[in-house]
């Protein structure tokens, strides 16, 4: 398999600590407007021998500077040959909001070019893209979109507030839902991998009806897991979302020995 120098895989991995033989390793994407850090608590409550792989995308935190991309393809272009060395081993996908379109994303091209195939897909708080009833944002003008970026609350509003803070980071938001809200595209075949999907009971932007077509994206076992909460059900309920987490790495790392 292709390695990547280090240098590449601090600058997708920026808080990753390699275990000597891990058992599993557990590639997280983040939310629209996201980073890393948000799974940074996990790193020491997961199941023993499970190695935290939080991805950091363009156009955030120590990776500002770079334009944050705008299509699924032009992403996967840059982010399968990071991710690629590091799936040596057993692993997993994590995906929140837009993390989960990305997620769902990258199990289909592994599937598709004969890759190695991840022990299970967690995707939490978004709807499967064969029935997304989401507002494209993104296509609106500055106003219409920061007024819908409250409604999601998901950006703090000191940051909406903040003139140039918010000019810096309007792009990358951007960007961020029109990944999030990509088409379903050509090569839509289901997943023979096992999915675990996570919905908030509130959540006012992905209904629970829509979650349960996510039934139709594997062949495999699809279990659906309800919190409470809106939107941001991770941040506002992260212990239960967490053990719903390790209970679902075990069970995979279990049936695969």
């Amino acid at each position: 398999m292709a390695s990547a120098s280090p240098p590449v895989l601090d600058r997708w991995f920026p808080s990753r600590k390699p275990l000597p033989e891990p058992r599993l390793r557990l590639f997280c994407l983040p939310f629209a407007g996201g980073s890393a850090a948000i799974y940074q608590p996990w790193s020491m409550a997961l199941p023993t021998g499970v190695e935290l792989c939080a991805v950091q995308l363009p156009g955030r935190e120590r990776r500002l500077m770079e334009p944050a991309m705008k299509s699924l393809p032009e992403l996967l272009d840059v982010l399968m040959p990071a991710l690629t060395p590091l799936m040596d081993r057993p692993f997993a996908l994590f995906g929140y909001s837009m993390g989960a379109r990305i997620g769902l994303e990258v199990a289909r091209t592994l599937k598709r070019q004969g890759g190695p195939k991840p022990l299970g897909f967690i995707a939490a708080a978004a709807p499967p893209p064969s029935h997304n009833d989401r507002e494209p944002i993104h296509t609106l003008d500055d106003p219409g979109f920061i007024a819908k970026l409250r409604e999601y609350d998901g950006t703090p509003e000191e940051v909406l507030q903040h003139k140039e803070l918010l000019e810096l980071i309007l792009p990358t938001l951007r960007a961020d839902f029109s990944l999030a809200w990509s088409e379903n595209g050509k090569d839509t075949a289901p997943l023979d991998i096992p999915l675990s999907v996570y919905a908030g009971k509130g959540d006012k932007h992905v209904g629970l009806n829509t979650i349960e077509h996510w039934r139709e994206e594997s062949t495999a076992d699809v279990r659906i897991r309800h919190f409470e909460g809106g939107h941001f059900f991770i941040r506002t309920h992260g212990p239960p979302v967490l053990a719903a987490v390790r209970e679902d790495l075990t069970r995979w790392m279990t049936a695969a020995t």
